[in-house]
């Protein structure tokens, strides 16, 4: 049996959930405990699944956390040397863990792991990025930063090598030891959804602890499952985006680089969601929503 655990958050993802669970029922005699945090969905699905699925161990919470939060509590019941957080969106290849589990035994010093993930139609999805700075919030910033400054970070080198090295890997597909976990202190459950997977590896980071990209292993990731459920969730989820790159912005930049980063964010968010608005009804509720997060940040003297 492997030295290992996954956890696995849901939010009112059932059919993904389904067929993720379907594609580990074959590992559960070689996994030693499947979690499954459910967050509060209240659909009253719940209890038909636990029936379905009795050899997973089911946590019941009580709201909806958030991801990070769902993760630090399915971890409270990890008592393995290896944990895997996985989203509830991705489907494994059969009998993968035992030979990605014993790779990295080979490698004490591979640390935060990910594999290649690929969407329905085959592409990857490239679940790895750079670490913000006080300008690469724009996408074309970041591209041009990877492509003049970080070769060694663009899409191609990192895809095209058996092992990369990216500086942040995506929270759908983290493999790692309990050891490292608890160094890190877990999932910071301030963010509640998005960029906690890169304020993971940031901390992974500053303690010297490497980010890796097996290109060798892969599964499946529908993506966006839990946050684009109705155009309600969809506007809260993608306002969230927002809010929680204000979050990683606050906790991990100092001084002048923090002021500037915020307000070259806000700049960029409100020029966007005003242009874009007058043509796309969600980006309008976005900026609409967005509004008094962002006069409540700013009218702080230390902003």
């Amino acid at each position: 049996m492997l030295d290992l655990s996954i956890v696995i958050v849901n939010y009112r993802s059932w059919s993904k959930l389904e067929n993720c669970l379907h594609s580990l029922h074959p590992e559960k005699q070689k996994t030693k405990k499947i979690i499954v945090v459910d967050n509060n969905s209240g659909d009253n699905i719940l209890d038909r699944f636990i029936d379905k699925f009795p050899w997973v161990d089911w946590v019941k919470n009580d709201i909806n956390a958030g991801f990070a939060a769902g993760c630090n509590l399915g971890a409270e019941k990890v008592t393995t040397q290896w944990m895997l957080f996985l989203n509830p969106d991705t489907r494994l290849q059969r009998d993968s863990l035992p030979t990605l589990i014993s790779y990295c035994n080979q490698h004490p010093d591979f640390h935060l792991i990910t594999i290649k993930q690929t969407d329905e139609k085959g592409n990857n999805t490239h679940p790895y990025g750079v670490f913000p700075n006080a300008w690469n919030s724009n996408g074309l910033v970041r591209s041009l930063q990877r492509f003049l400054l970080l070769p060694d970070q663009t899409k191609k080198a990192l895809s095209s090598n058996k092992i990369g090295f990216p500086h942040w890997i995506s929270g759908s597909f983290v493999l790692l030891r309990k050891e490292h976990f608890e160094l890190l202190g877990g999932w910071d459950g301030k963010f509640w959804m998005y960029f906690e997977d890169v304020d993971l590896c940031k901390r992974a980071a500053d303690n010297r602890l490497s980010r890796v990209l097996l290109n060798q292993w892969e599964c499946l990731h529908y993506h966006g499952v839990s946050s684009r459920g109705d155009n309600k969730t969809k506007i809260l989820t993608k306002a969230e985006v927002i809010k929680s790159h204000h979050k990683y912005i606050e906790k991990n930049f100092v001084g002048k680089n923090r002021k500037l980063a915020h307000r070259w964010l806000m700049i960029q968010k409100i020029t966007e969601l005003t242009v874009l608005g007058a043509f796309d009804k969600t980006k309008k509720a976005m900026l609409k929503k967005l509004k008094p997060f962002w006069h409540q940040m700013f009218s702080s003297t230390d902003i």
